[in-house]
This record gives C-alpha cells, sequence and structure tokens, in this order.
C-alpha cells in the first residue's frame, strides 16, 4: 500500500525528471571560494580587459623613451625631364660672340640620402612626456584593482548566493519530509479513530501546499549554480560542490576605527584622481613650455647625387655630400594656441578637485552603511541561530503534545512552518554577514 509520503515523493521524483534532471551525475567539481575567486580573477573579461591597458601604458612608456632616440631617415629620389630648362647667355667676344643655350640639368636625376636628428633639448618636453606615461601606467594600476576589487565582492554574492540557494533546498526537503512523516502518523490514528477526518484532510492539504516550494527551491538552487558557473567561464551545466559553507566560513574581521582613513589611503578611485592630477599638472608644463622655449636637435646627413643622359649607372659620375650640425628652432608666436591649451587643463584640474571632493563623501557614506550593515547582520544571525534552536524545541514538543492528544492539529502545522522559516531566516542572516563584510571591505579599498 503506497501512503501519502511515498505518493507525493515518487511525484517530486517524476517532477525531477520533467525539469531535465540527469539521474547520472558529470563529475563533479569541488570548488572552494578561493578557487571561486582564482578563477574569476585570471579568466574575467573585464579583469582581461584591464590588463590590456596596462600593455597598452607599457607601449606608451616605449614610446616617450624613443621620443629621445635619434631618428635615421633613408631617402631615395628620381625624377626624369621631358623638358629640360635652357638659359640664353651672351657669349663673349674671345668666344666668338653672340648667344647661346645652355642647360643646367640632364634627363636623369639620381639622389639618395642617409639623415640624423637626434634631439638634444626639447622644451623638456620629451622627459616630462616619459613622467606623464608612467603615471598612466599607475593610473591603469590602480584600474586593474578597482576591477578585481568589485569582482570580488561579486563572486563573494554569488558563491555564497548558490550556498544559501543549495541549503535552502535541503531545508525545504527537510521540512517537507517532516510534514510528510507526521501525515503518516496521522494516517496511523485517524485508521485506529484517534483523530478526526478534519485533521487527516488538514495535514493532507499542508503538505501539498508545501510542496510547490520544495521545487521553487529546486529551482532557484539550480539557477543559482549556473550564474555562477558562468561568471567564472565554466560551462553552465558542471555540477558544481560548493566546499565552504555558510558556518564555518569566516569573513574577515574589518578594523572598525580610522576606517575613513583607511579609505583614503586604499580606495583606487582616490588614488586615479590624484595620479590623473598629477599628469595634468606635468601636462601644464609642457604647454607653458610650448613657446618661447628653444628646441635643439643634432642634425647630419650624407647624400648621393648623380644626373645624366641615359641609364647607364655604371659610368655615372656621382657627386657626395656629408654634412653635420646643430639645429635650433624657438616659437615665438603660435596664435595663442599654447595659451588656450594650458586654459583647458586648468579647467581639468579644478574638475578633478571637485570629483575628489564628490568620491570622498560617496566614500564616506559607503563605509557607513557597509559597517552599520555588517553590525546588524552579526546581530541577526545570533537572534536567527536562537530562533532555529527554539523553533526546534518548539516542533518537537507540539509532536509530542499532539500525539497524546494535548495539542491540536494546529498548532503542529504552525511548529512546522515557524521551524522551516526560522531556518530559512538564518540562512539569509548568515549570508548577508558575509556579503555584508565583504561590501565593507570593498568599501575599505580592500580585496
Amino acid at each position: 500500500m503506497l501512503t501519502a509520503k511515498r505518493v507525493l515523493s515518487l511525484g517530486l521524483f517524476l517532477c525531477l525528471l520533467s525539469a531535465g534532471i540527469p539521474l547520472i551525475q558529470a563529475q563533479v567539481l569541488d570548488l572552494s571560494f578561493d578557487d571561486a575567486w582564482e578563477l574569476a580573477s585570471s579568466d574575467n573579461p573585464q579583469v582581461k580587459l584591464a590588463q590590456l591597458n596596462l600593455e597598452k601604458a607599457d607601449g606608451q612608456i616605449g614610446e616617450a623613451y624613443a621620443s629621445a632616440m635619434p631618428v635615421i631617415t633613408a631617402n631615395g629620389y628620381y625624377q626624369r625631364s621631358f623638358i629640360i630648362p635652357e638659359m640664353i647667355v651672351e657669349m663673349p667676344p674671345e668666344f666668338g660672340g653672340g648667344t647661346s643655350k645652355l642647360q643646367f640639368e640632364q634627363d636623369n636625376l639620381f639622389n639618395g640620402s642617409i639623415e640624423l636628428s637626434q634631439p638634444l633639448y626639447a622644451a623638456g618636453k620629451v622627459g616630462l612626456a616619459l613622467k606623464i606615461a608612467k603615471l598612466y601606467r599607475q593610473v591603469t594600476e590602480e584600474q586593474l584593482t578597482q576591477t578585481k576589487t568589485e569582482l570580488k565582492l561579486l563572486i563573494t554574492q554569488l558563491y555564497f548566493g548558490a550556498v544559501v540557494a543549495a541549503d535552502w533546498e535541503l531545508v525545504a526537503r527537510e521540512t517537507y519530509d517532516q510534514m510528510a512523516a507526521h501525515l503518516e502518523k496521522v494516517e496511523d490514528m485517524y485508521r485506529e479513530g484517534i483523530v478526526s477526518e478534519y485533521d487527516l484532510i488538514r495535514s493532507q492539504v499542508q503538505v501539498s501546499n508545501f510542496y510547490p516550494q520544495v521545487i521553487n527551491a529546486q529551482t532557484t538552487h539550480k539557477v543559482a549554480f549556473e550564474v555562477l558557473a558562468i561568471a567564472l567561464n565554466i560551462p553552465s551545466d558542471q555540477q558544481l560542490n560548493l566546499t565552504d559553507d555558510l558556518t564555518e566560513f569566516q569573513s574577515r574581521s574589518s578594523e572598525m576605527d580610522n576606517t575613513l582613513g583607511i579609505a583614503l589611503a586604499s580606495r583606487s578611485e582616490l588614488k586615479q584622481i590624484d595620479l590623473q592630477r598629477q599628469m595634468l599638472d606635468k601636462l601644464l608644463t609642457i604647454e607653458r613650455h610650448g613657446i618661447w622655449w628653444p628646441n635643439i636637435s643634432l642634425v647630419g646627413g650624407y647624400s648621393r647625387s648623380a644626373q645624366e643622359p641615359d641609364f647607364k649607372i655604371d659610368d655615372y659620375y656621382w657627386t657626395e655630400s656629408l654634412y653635420g650640425g646643430i639645429s635650433v628652432s624657438i616659437p615665438l608666436f603660435d596664435g595663442f594656441k599654447a595659451k588656450h591649451r594650458a586654459q583647458q587643463v586648468r579647467v581639468d584640474l579644478k574638475t578633478l578637485d571637485l570629483q575628489r571632493d564628490q568620491v570622498m563623501r560617496g566614500i564616506n557614506l559607503e563605509i557607513i552603511e557597509a559597517e552599520d550593515r555588517r553590525e546588524q547582520a552579526l546581530s541577526n544571525v545570533t537572534a536567527q541561530t536562537e530562533g532555529v534552536s527554539l523553533a526546534e524545541k518548539g516542533m518537537k514538543i507540539a509532536e509530542v503534545r499532539y500525539e497524546n492528544g494535548l495539542a491540536t492539529q494546529l498548532e503542529v502545522l504552525d511548529a512546522q512552518i515557524a521551524l522551516n522559516q526560522a531556518k530559512t531566516n538564518e540562512l539569509a542572516a548568515r549570508y548577508e554577514a558575509i556579503t555584508a563584510a565583504a561590501a565593507l571591505d570593498k568599501a575599505l579599498g580592500r580585496y
């Protein structure tokens, strides 16, 4: 004879089959939070983009160094003259007098040269450009740190969100099994004439009403694990065993003294603004050097050229030239371009100062909210843990009282629901405590 519990268990089994859950599980991947963080930080698209920016910054530093290196250029030139200019020359009497036409060019002109230009001084711009490039690289390093800080909080939320979903499914199944076991007792007591048919129906209805919660918990569990797998860039159907649970995972304790000072020294956003300000200061100096400051270069070159009427290159007479010197260029007037560019940089500096003030206010508010949230979460964990203990005790008492005819069916039902809610609340409280600590770490600029 099939009992109500067996019938409902069979229904749950069939539902899991219809949901596409394979009977033969694939290889399970054991995954701690540290493992998840390592996967995310090494294979996350945002992290990869930030790392590419670092490579770009290295290229800009190399470009700045190249500005101080010599530039060597090889040139080749050929010209074919179809009409050669002529000059009328009055011939002196000793040469017969009269006029004569002279050509100073030939049909073919060949020229080859190598030129050298070595900057000696460029109004201080080369050194400043190198410093700006190095500062830019530091900015990209801080951007990478900020990306990892935000990613760490996200992975914390997703990992322990999946843990909560798995634990919630276990709680729902345990509650369902308790209700089903109680239903079996009620069925036995009904057959013995101890309880009324109303009690039997009430118990059957409660089990039936709770069944959708089990399905909902199972679906939430499945989706949470798929989302975590996607964030870690592993197949979404990979079976995971999350080895860190809510009770054993110890979040890092955060210093509660001078938290704003800690954040001001650690937050990447502020470091980026400070570095950008240094870059703008040096850019302003460059713009100031755009007028009246000399540019000095060492120049030199070697060239060979020939003009002949034919293409018998082996018979050509080549003329050679070798020269060297120093080039000095002093911009005297540029239409006030440097002045206006410097004005724009000054505006950017003022804008950065305003942005830094806004960021500091936002960080201060974020820290206050994170500290408050964490304190409340820790207090709530203690309260909810005690609540579970009391609810379990109440459940046992209600069962014994009902079996001895001292309590109604309603008391048992209420105790079952209360225990399920208490366990669910404890899961939520522990999740909140872990994620609140992670949010505080982010607010303090730690990851």
